[in-house]
């Protein structure tokens, strides 16, 4: 299992350097002086930009709407345009509604200027909106700037900014942004190295069928890291993340079905067809996902809290143990439920007890 490790550390380098690809040149212009205040400088003189007011036609096919409404609506015909092939309209679209405040327009723009895509192309630029929108909350951008850190692509290499931004997409269900995540927390990078929290992060990039994500996901189970060992599950995850293009998934599930029983074998197959990835976002955004599950019971189990198998499902063993916990902590009337509170106590408890 140490060889299936460091051929997973090795492969996810290169997934990083892959993910980085298309932020290294803004990167190198809009991030290599980078200080304390480099995304809140960018946003401000993004807001003192270009001027995207509306008047004439735009006034009248956009009449009575105003604030986030009127934001969006520019957005999204900045899309319907950008989807016809009219780039230098949808730019225009774009324009308009980041100058208000708008992320995902900020972050459409930046890419615009990146690639010349409907107005001459302009690194600087592309750059002070990129970042611009990572200051928004947009969670694309937040991952572009996170990977440009952790890569070390065309600005100094800093984990500890890598893992900030990395963490804010990840929260919003960025699947790259996730794996990613997992990468800081397996070995450590800018955050202390928790396995657990690693596994979390690669099953939520795993669920969405992110191939590195499934990858991670199979060999941290399969060999027992962060999480019990599973050679059912690990076999299964590896053979999602096969079927996904993944090119070394194929031997590392070759590796670990030699230890595997017919019984386990078929298990996993069965698993591995049965999958169909869920997003992490929006409507359909679960907190107490599966990772997040079986993060909360592996914690418990270590803590002294008998929560049965670690297999991502809710039964009556978690939910007691879930309960005892938070007696233990003087909170015996909170509902034994998984909720962002529990698992933020949780890792508070496993990392004081490392």
């Amino acid at each position: 299992m140490k060889e299936l490790m460091v051929r997973g550390e090795r492969l996810a380098r290169r997934a990083a350097r892959r993910f980085c690809a298309p932020v290294l040149l803004w990167a190198l212009i809009g991030l290599a002086a980078a200080g304390c205040s480099d995304v809140k400088d960018s946003l401000e003189n993004a807001d003192k930009g270009l001027s995207g007011a509306l008047n004439g036609e735009d006034a009248a096919e956009f009449e009575g709407l105003t604030g986030s409404a009127l934001n969006d609506a520019l957005y999204d015909s900045g899309l319907r345009l950008q989807r016809e092939g009219n780039d230098a309209e949808a730019v225009r679209r774009f324009l308009q509604a980041a100058e208000r405040g708008h992320g995902p327009a900020a972050y459409e723009l930046g890419e615009a200027y990146n690639e010349g895509r409907g107005i001459d192309k302009d690194l600087t630029a592309g750059a002070k909106w990129i970042n611009a929108a990572a200051a928004r909350g947009e969670p694309r951008a937040q991952y572009a700037v996170g990977a440009a850190y952790y890569n070390g692509a065309g600005v100094e290499q800093d984990y500890l900014r890598a893992a900030d931004y990395l963490g804010k997409a990840a929260e919003q269900g960025h699947g790259d942004a996730q794996f990613l995540l997992g990468e800081c927390y397996a070995n450590g990078r800018g955050v202390t190295k928790n396995l657990s929290w690693a596994a979390r992060w690669y099953g939520k990039a795993a669920e969405q069928g992110h191939p590195d994500g499934a990858f991670s996901f199979g060999v941290v189970q399969a060999a027992g890291l962060g999480l019990p060992i599973n050679t059912t599950a690990g076999y299964a995850w590896l053979d999602i993340a096969s079927d996904r293009g993944h090119r070394q998934a194929a031997d590392v599930r070759a590796a670990i079905a030699n230890k595997m029983s017919p019984a386990e074998l078929e298990a996993g197959k069965r698993r591995a067809k049965a999958f169909a990835p869920r997003k992490d976002t929006g409507d359909e955004a679960e907190f107490a996902d599966k990772p997040t599950v079986m993060y909360v019971q592996h914690s418990l189990n270590q803590l002294g809290f008998s929560a049965g198998a670690v297999d991502g499902l809710m039964g009556p063993r978690t939910r007691s143990a879930i309960a005892a916990y938070l007696s233990s902590l003087g909170d015996a009337a909170a509902a034994a439920e998984i909720t962002p509170r529990l698992v933020q106590r949780l890792f508070e408890s496993r990392q004081n007890a490392a």
